[in-house]
């Protein structure tokens, strides 16, 4: 199917790895114009070469989305190469230590706050576009209560995401532009946390891939190609939803 995707100017924060990575390679692939930024300046030169391997023209910036001045300033820069913003996808999630007396406040940062301020920054973008749509990277951790002790903030920040989503799929519809959310369940890569437990507690692992009813983990392509529908005007008719993406990890009915 062609998703319509053909010239759209994408933004994706987080795209040097994972889930991030997985989003800039299959809008790439449906020929949009990516922007992306992360941390580490040689994972994203990499991440880069890889969507310009795939013919795509693509753009990339070190950025921790916590420094709200470099943030805004990314998000204009970004704006100004691919010459506006049809596509916003805000990826970006990391774990804060636990035992840091600063926990919360970070992970309020890290987990919620770029979020909003991202919002803010590519409105004026999206407000001139013919087909805009955000879509945000939540977690099923947002509707669960059993959570190991380290996520305990993080599923508390995932939840409020999700109800902001939902705000905001209400009051920017009438501006144009489509909000949604998708919250994964556990997604393995090479480096990354599901990569870790497998080496050091394969126990935890195999009871978490036992936990989907389809018995593992999610690949990021299976996150990024829903993302991905979401963001085309094949959704033209989709805003304010949550979309569970976890094998069936959480046992109800998503009403």
């Amino acid at each position: 199917m062609d998703l319509g995707l053909k010239g759209a100017r994408a933004l994706v924060t987080g795209g040097s790895r994972g889930i991030g990575a997985a989003i800039c390679q299959a809008l790439a692939k449906e020929g949009a114009v990516i922007a992306t930024c992360a941390r580490g300046q040689e994972g994203l030169e990499a991440a880069l070469a890889d969507l310009r391997s795939l013919g795509a023209t693509a753009y990339g910036q070190a950025v921790d989305v916590r420094d709200a001045a470099a943030f805004k300033n990314w998000v204009q820069s970004a704006a100004d190469d691919m010459g506006g913003i049809d596509l916003v996808v805000s990826n970006v999630s990391t774990r804060i230590d636990p035992t840091s007396d600063a926990w919360w406040s970070d992970t309020f940062e890290a987990d919620l706050m770029q979020h909003v301020r991202l919002r803010d920054a590519c409105l004026p973008y999206l407000e001139k576009s013919d087909s805009a749509a955000m879509v945000f990277v939540a977690s099923i951790a947002s509707v669960m209560t059993t959570l190991p002790p380290h996520e305990e903030a993080y599923g508390a920040m995932k939840a409020g995401l999700v109800n902001l989503v939902g705000q905001w799929g209400s009051m920017m519809a009438r501006k144009g532009i489509r909000v949604n959310a998708v919250s994964p369940g556990p997604v393995f890569f090479e480096g990354g946390w599901w990569d870790m437990v497998k080496t050091k507690d394969p126990d935890s692992y195999k009871r978490a891939a036992g936990m989907s009813a389809i018995g593992r983990l999610a690949d990021p392509a299976e996150i990024a190609n829903a993302v991905t529908f979401l963001a085309s005007p094949r959704s033209s008719f989709t805003t304010g939803i949550n979309l569970r993406i976890d094998g069936g990890l959480v046992k109800t009915a998503n009403f």
